[in-house]
């Protein structure tokens, strides 16, 4: 006799977006600030398997004359991602404008955590792979700026948070003159570009396992059932595998009331059904306690340790004196439902 666990996931969709935070400054002999993080605003699905691509606009870019006649004569610079949920992002510059001239363009500068950076030398002779380098000319002030346009490029199932902006740091290289002579200086820009991205609440639901079976019982008692419950509960292997961009909730119910039955049997005949008990996100479900309290989670994350959900069952009845079955069944659905990222009472469900 076996309980036949379906598998039922329900997706919504929810939007939450994220806000700028200021610019941040770099200072020192040389080097730039960030005047404009750019004109981007990107809604993103990290569940729809393609890259999702804007231009990034306007990105302005100055800088840095230090004092005593000190000005900032030739940068270079990459872009660096400041957590590992970036990592694969892509960011093409295509177009560089201001009193100067840059390059190369239509060559992705972003590295991950997970990447070896370039090695910045600004007195080489031409930049390394994946380093873009501007020249400076002229001493008014609109010779400090210049302007970048970029494509930005972002793979599919990046873990991102429902509401998020995208913060990426400036690490630079650079040589200028005044103030005593030529001068060479390194930094970094702490949120130099700052992508203001509307992550859709999302997720993906499936059930990893296989049916939750107590075997054949026909010829045991239920005192016999009640006496071994660890050999008549199905194992932890079976689970239900979240991945979430935002937080969620989780609601299980079963059709037959938490009983087995056969096909064409009666769930009111106490001979045609089999007891069983339903554990799940740290709730025991029975015919006399079937009300399942709706349990939020937070977010699983995109990756490939998201949420693990366990399911188990302990059959609570034997089939001795039952009627005759090939099979007594019963099947459970459980509702996985996204929720906003302001949901409260959010719980770490794989630990219930």
């Amino acid at each position: 006799m076996a309980l036949s666990l379906f598998r039922h996931a329900l997706l919504a969709l929810a939007v939450a977006a994220g806000a700028f935070p200021g610019a941040a400054f770099a200072a020192g002999k040389c080097g730039l600030t960030t005047v404009s993080g750019g004109t981007a605003n990107l809604t993103y699905d990290p569940f729809n398997g393609t890259t999702t691509s804007i231009n990034l606009t306007g990105v302005q870019l100055s800088r840095v004359n230090g004092a005593g006649g000190e000005k900032t004569a030739n940068i270079e610079f990459y872009v660096k991602g400041t957590t590992a949920a970036q990592n694969g992002t892509i960011l093409i510059p295509i177009s560089a404008t201001g009193s100067g001239s840059g390059g190369p363009t239509g060559s992705n500068i972003f590295f991950g955590t997970n990447q070896t950076p370039p090695i910045l030398n600004i007195n080489a002779g031409s930049p390394a792979p994946g380093v873009f380098r501007w020249a400076f000319t002229g001493n008014n002030a609109a010779s400090d700026v210049f302007t970048l346009n970029m494509t930005l490029q972002l793979p599919p199932n990046l873990n991102l948070n429902a509401g998020s902006t995208l913060p990426f740091d400036i690490v630079y290289s650079c040589n200028g003159t005044g103030g005593g002579g030529p001068f060479t200086d390194t930094g970094t820009v702490s949120n130099a570009i700052v992508v203001n991205v509307i992550v859709l609440s999302g997720l993906q639901a499936s059930y990893v396992g296989t049916n939750l079976d107590f075997g054949e019982v026909g010829n045991l008692t239920t005192a016999q059932v009640l006496a071994a419950p660890a050999t008549y509960t199905t194992p932890t292997t079976n689970y239900i595998r979240v991945a979430s961009s935002g937080p969620y909730k989780v609601d299980i119910a079963s059709q037959n009331n938490y009983k087995l039955t056969f096909a064409g049997g009666s769930l009111a005949n106490a001979n045609q059904t089999l007891a069983y008990k339903a554990l799940f996100l740290g709730q025991a479900r029975t015919t006399a306690s079937p009300t399942f309290t709706t349990v939020t989670c937070v977010r699983a994350g995109t990756d490939a340790a998201a949420g693990i959900l366990p399911i188990r069952a302990t059959l609570l009845e034997g089939g001795q004196g039952k009627t005759p079955a090939s099979v007594y069944s019963d099947t459970i659905t459980v509702t996985v439902t996204p929720l906003l990222s302001t949901a409260p009472s959010q719980q770490n469900c794989p630990a219930l």
